[in-house]
C-alpha cells in the first residue's frame, strides 16, 4: 500500500470544490445508538438477539467503484486490496444473529468445536493488509453520544456529477477506498463518514506499516460485546467481513444445505440448529490461500494481546487462536478475561490502558508454528462449562448427543485398528522366526564384513598418509607464497624509493638551473654596472677638463 502522493484532505478537495473543513462537515446520526427502550435483562433471556440490521444505501458508492477503469482497479487492490469486493457481499444477518447465541463476552470468542474468534491473519488476508507491529492504532476523537461531526459522503457522490472523470487516477482511487473504509468497513453513522475513519484513512495512505486489520477485529469483537450485553443494538463491525470469514469456515453438510436455500429463506432457528450440531469435522480451520510459517505472539510473561478500536478495546486470546494454525488447542487463560473490554467514552482510566496497550505492542514477537493435533482436556472443560453458562435456544443434550456420536466412530476406528495390529504382528512373528534361521548365515556375513572392514581401514591409513603428504606440499606451498609476496612489497617498497630518488633528483637539476641562470644574470648585471662606472669616470674627467679650460 504504497503513497501516492495524494493528501485526503486534497482529494476531498478537489471532489467538491470547497474547504474539507467547513463546507463538507455536517451532524450525522451514530449507527451505534439505537432508539428502542427495550429491557437488557428481558433480551438477554430470548432466544434471538434484536440486531438492528437497517441497511445503507451503497449504490451510489458501487457506481463510483464502476466508474473505476481496469488499469485504475488494479491500482486500487495493489493499494488497499480486494476491498472492492466487499460490495457485492450480502450480509448474512440471521447467521451473525446466530452465532450471537453461542458468543463468550468475557473472551470475546466462540464456543464452536475449534472455532472461537474472528483472528487478526483471517482479516489481514481478506484485506491483504501488510504485517508489521510499529502501526499506529487509531486515536479515538471526543465526540458526543447523540451525534458528531464528519464528512457526508452522499452529499459528495451527488455534488460530484462529472468531476469524478476530471481527477487524476490516484485521486479516484483514494476517494472510492475511503468510502468503502467509511461506509463498509466502519459503518459508524448513517451517510456520514467519522472524523475517526478519516484519520485512521489518512494512515493508511501516509504509513506504509500500518495494518487496519487490528483496527476492524477490535470494532467487531467490541460491537459483538456490547450487543450481547444489552440484547440489543446495531452492529459497528463489517457485517459483509464478517460473513465472508463465517462462510468460509462453515463447510459441513448442513451448512452447504443452508447455503444453497436463498438469503430470505434461512431463518435465524435453522442457523441455531446447524450451529448447535457443529462438529470439528464441519469446521475449516483456513482458506487455500492463507499458509503461515509464524505468528503473532504477545510478550513473554503474558497471553493476550490488547487490541484498540474506534470505539474501545479488547483483549485478544492468542491460545484461542492458535488452532487455525494446526496447534493443538488448549484453554485460554483467566488473565485474558479480566479487563477485556472497555469503552473510551466511560472508562475512567483510558489513558493508561492506552498507554499499556502501546507498550505491550512494542514487546509483541513472531514465533515459529508448531504443529499439534487435537485438543487438551482443559480446552474442553473451559468449552463444556461455558456451553452450560449460555442461554442456548436448544437442549445441550444434543451437543452432548454430537459427541457421542464421534465417540463412536472414534471406536468403531480403534477396533479396526486393533484388527489391524493383529495382522502386523502375525507378519512380524513370520518375520522373526525367518530371521532366527537365518541367524548363522548372518554370523558369517559379520566375519566378512569385519574383514572388509579391516581392509578398509588399511586403505583409509594409507589414505591418510597420502593426504598428510598432500598437506605437506600445501604448506610448503603456501609459505613459497608467502615469499613471493614478501619479495613483491619488497619490489614496491624499493620502486617507491627509486622514484623518490628520481624526483629529488630532478628538483636539483632544477634548482640548479635556476642558479646557473641567476649568476648569468648576476654576471650581466656586474658587466653593466662596472660600464656605468667607466662612463660616469670619463664623464667626471671631460667635466674637470672643460673646468681647467675655462680657468
Amino acid at each position: 500500500m504504497g503513497v501516492l502522493g495524494e493528501s485526503l484532505p486534497a482529494v476531498l478537495d478537489h471532489a467538491l470544490d470547497m474547504d474539507f473543513t467547513e463546507d463538507t462537515t455536517r451532524q450525522g446520526k451514530r449507527l451505534g445508538e439505537d432508539v428502542t427502550s427495550h429491557s437488557t435483562a428481558k433480551r438477554a433471556k430470548e432466544s434471538i438477539f434484536s440486531v438492528n440490521t437497517s441497511k445503507l444505501d451503497l449504490k451510489l458508492l458501487k457506481e463510483a467503484y464502476g466508474l473505476l477503469s481496469s488499469r485504475e482497479k488494479h491500482d486500487f487492490e495493489v493499494r488497499f486490496g480486494c476491498i472492492g469486493d466487499l460490495l457485492s457481499v450480502m450480509p448474512n444477518w440471521n447467521l451473525f444473529r446466530a452465532m450471537l447465541k453461542f458468543f463468550v463476552p468475557e473472551y470475546q470468542a466462540f464456543v464452536f468445536p475449534q472455532f472461537e474468534l474472528f483472528t487478526l491473519e483471517k482479516v489481514q488476508e481478506m484485506l491483504q493488509a501488510i504485517w508489521g507491529f510499529s502501526f499506529e492504532f487509531s486515536r479515538p476523537l471526543v465526540t458526543t453520544r447523540d451525534g458528531s461531526y464528519g464528512f457526508d459522503w452522499n452529499a459528495a457522490l451527488m455534488a460530484l456529477g462529472k468531476r469524478l472523470e476530471a481527477m487524476t487516477p490516484s485521486q479516484r482511487i483514494s476517494f472510492v477506498a475511503l468510502g468503502i473504509y467509511g461506509m463498509v468497513i466502519f459503518p459508524i453513522y448513517v451517510k456520514t463518514i467519522a472524523p475517526t475513519v478519516i484519520a485512521l484513512f489518512e494512515q493508511l495512505l501516509h504509513t506504509s506499516t500500518f495494518n487496519p486489520a487490528f483496527t476492524v477485529v477490535a470494532e467487531t469483537l467490541w460491537s459483538m460485546k456490547e450487543i450481547w450485553a444489552k440484547g440489543f443494538g446495531r452492529f459497528l463491525g463489517c457485517i459483509e467481513l464478517f460473513t465472508t470469514w463465517a462462510q468460509g469456515h462453515l463447510k459441513g453438510p448442513q451448512f452447504e444445505a443452508l447455503f444453497s436455500v436463498p438469503m430470505k429463506d434461512r431463518k435465524t432457528e435453522d442457523w441455531h440448529r446447524s450451529l448447535l450440531a457443529t462438529t470439528v469435522n464441519d469446521v475449516k480451520f483456513v482458506l487455500p490461500t492463507w499458509s503461515a510459517t509464524h505468528y503473532l505472539a504477545p510478550p513473554k510473561g503474558h497471553h493476550s494481546i490488547p487490541l484498540l478500536g474506534i470505539h474501545g478495546g479488547v483483549t485478544y486470546s492468542v491460545e484461542l487462536a492458535s488452532r487455525q494454525f494446526g496447534k493443538a488447542q488448549n484453554a485460554p487463560y483467566l488473565e485474558d478475561a479480566l479487563q477485556s473490554h472497555f469503552d473510551y467514552m466511560s472508562s475512567p482510566v483510558i489513558v493508561n490502558k492506552v498507554s499499556e496497550a502501546h507498550k505491550m505492542w512494542e514487546r509483541c514477537r513472531m514465533l515459529p508454528i508448531w504443529k499439534g493435533k487435537g485438543t487438551r482436556s482443559q480446552y474442553e472443560q473451559w468449552r463444556s462449562s461455558w456451553i452450560a453458562k449460555l442461554s442456548l435456544p436448544c437442549k445441550v443434550t444434543n451437543m452432548k448427543n454430537s459427541t457421542i456420536r464421534d465417540l463412536t466412530a472414534k471406536l468403531e476406528l480403534s477396533h479396526a485398528q486393533r484388527c489391524q495390529l493383529l495382522e502386523k504382528y502375525d507378519e512380524l512373528a513370520l518375520d522373526y522366526e525367518l530371521l532366527k534361521r537365518g541367524k548363522e548365515l548372518s554370523n558369517q556375513q559379520v566375519v566378512e564384513l569385519k574383514d572388509k572392514i579391516a581392509s578398509m581401514e588399511k586403505d583409509l591409513t594409507a589414505s591418510k598418509e597420502i593426504c598428510g603428504k598432500q598437506r605437506r606440499s600445501l604448506n610448503f606451498a603456501e609459505e613459497q607464497k608467502k615469499r613471493l609476496l614478501q619479495v613483491k612489497a619488497d619490489l614496491k617498497a624499493r620502486e617507491k624509493e627509486n622514484k623518490e630518488l628520481i624526483e629529488k633528483v630532478t628538483r636539483q637539476q632544477e634548482l640548479k638551473g635556476k642558479v646557473i641562470k641567476w649568476r648569468n644574470a648576476y654576471n650581466n648585471l656586474l658587466s653593466d654596472y662596472n660600464t656605468l662606472q667607466k662612463e660616469l669616470q670619463a664623464a667626471k674627467q671631460s667635466k674637470q677638463g672643460k673646468k681647467e679650460n675655462t680657468t
